[in-house]
């Protein structure tokens, strides 16, 4: 399960809501968690709505995910990872889990699949757009990124 969506997804958990203010979500991460910084918190908050796993609905914050799908292992506190930024490749590889419900590595396995049955004609970012939008993932935060990618090789 991708760590960002683990950490978007316990405040909605251990308050057993469907939305939060803005507020709340971050009060949530750095004091009621103890897990981030306030600053920290916002930058996380943002990350979720640009990575689509939240959604701003007038005040409030919507997981865009079944929540209720997640297990959140015991113990769990995030790593500093979730603040490094992620290829366009690996955002599609969460994307397809998180709407399939499967493991990252299940779509791997797809693109490649995919990939392999064009012939290798095609760059594997291509693919996995391929299979993203197959899946009903939201692919336009990334599109951009692997279309400038894929045009630039020489």
């Amino acid at each position: 399960m991708d760590e960002l969506a683990l950490v978007v997804a316990t405040p909605f958990k251990k308050k057993a809501t469907s939305s939060l203010s803005i507020k709340d979500f971050e009060f949530a991460l750095s004091f009621d968690l103890k897990w981030m910084a306030p600053d920290h918190a916002s930058k996380v908050r943002d990350k979720a709505i640009s990575s689509r796993l939240l959604r701003l609905e007038g005040d409030k914050l919507a997981p865009t995910f079944a929540i209720e799908n997640i297990e959140l292992p015991q113990g769990f506190k995030p790593s500093g990872d979730i603040f490094t930024e992620k290829t366009p490749i690996e955002e599609l590889i969460s994307q397809i889990a998180m709407k399939t419900g499967k493991g990252e590595k299940e779509a791997i396995v797809e693109i490649n699949s995919l990939q392999e049955r064009l012939g290798d004609m095609v760059e594997i970012e291509i693919a996995a757009l391929i299979v993203a939008r197959e899946k009903g993932c939201d692919v336009e935060s990334t599109y951009q990124k692997i279309y400038d990618k894929v045009l630039s090789k020489e």
